[in-house]
């Protein structure tokens, strides 16, 4: 049997920040709880946790995602996704701690690129340099503390703030966990009341992962078709089962979405 073996260990001003490794998997824990990132160190760009596959469903919205922002780094593991699928885009990052930031790049691989600028700062503060230049076409939000989801996602302003980064025909994918049933509840009605209720529920497979899908505008019905009928070739770009996401995203919102992404 193969064990886990730390890697590095810091105390941080709020918690402990261990990387372990398990064969080729290498994983960021703050302190014993749960994996905040893992990446394959035989493929990094591999998506290894079933949560962030599912939250790229948000690259399906956006007509041609190329503008990026990214509330929390972890090891990076998104990032590095985008990057190898998008090597052009424009990727924003704002990361808390300083600590995160070192180790994404000292243990999980993150380059240095001139379209990737890591941002050491608060999610709830959100730097204005964000709304300097052209909007992003989709942000990603996975702010976590050690056992629980980060103070912003209960805050209607912030999720104002970031769908406001956004362009017209933009996308916000947030990452919640439902085990929580209380706090997750108060997530939800935070990001539904900034956004005036245009959301979508994607609740990921076996997990207490929910991504929540949320616009600045009207949802894309005209996209949501189109994308349906036209899933495989997205599939093959990315490499991630987005029928099966889809017919998620179409039974968890059956009232909405049926008529508008067909039958399964």
């Amino acid at each position: 049997m193969v064990m886990e073996r730390i890697i590095f260990s810091e105390q941080c001003d709020e918690h402990p920040v261990v990387v372990v490794e398990e064969e080729h998997l290498r994983c960021l824990r703050f302190g014993t709880g749960a994996r905040q990132s893992c990446m394959d160190t035989l493929n990094p760009h591999r998506l290894c946790l079933a949560y962030t596959r599912w939250m790229m469903t948000a690259l399906l919205l956006p007509p041609r995602p190329d503008r990026f922002l990214l509330l929390g780094l972890g090891g990076g593991s998104l990032v590095r996704f985008l990057l190898h699928h998008h090597p052009g885009a424009r990727i924003d990052v704002v990361e808390k701690s300083a600590t995160v930031i070192r180790l994404a790049r000292s243990h999980f691989g993150l380059p240095e690129r001139k379209n990737l600028r890591i941002l050491h700062g608060d999610a709830a503060e959100i730097p204005d340099l964000l709304r300097i230049g052209p909007p992003y076409h989709v942000a990603f939000v996975d702010i976590f503390g050690p056992d629980c989801m980060a103070s912003p996602l209960f805050d209607p302003m912030f999720h104002d703030t970031v769908l406001r980064c956004l362009a017209s025909d933009g996308v916000l994918a947030v990452n919640l966990w439902s085990g929580d049933r209380w706090r997750f509840l108060l997530a939800r009605r935070a990001l539904n009341t900034a956004c005036g209720g245009r959301t979508l529920k994607l609740p990921v497979r076996r997990r207490s992962n929910v991504i929540l899908l949320a616009f600045p505008g009207p949802i894309p019905k005209k996209r949501l078709r189109t994308v349906r009928k036209n899933i495989l070739p997205r599939e093959r770009q990315y490499g991630l089962d987005f029928g099966r996401y889809l017919k998620r995203l179409r039974r968890t919102n059956s009232g909405l979405l049926h008529a508008l992404i067909g039958r399964a």
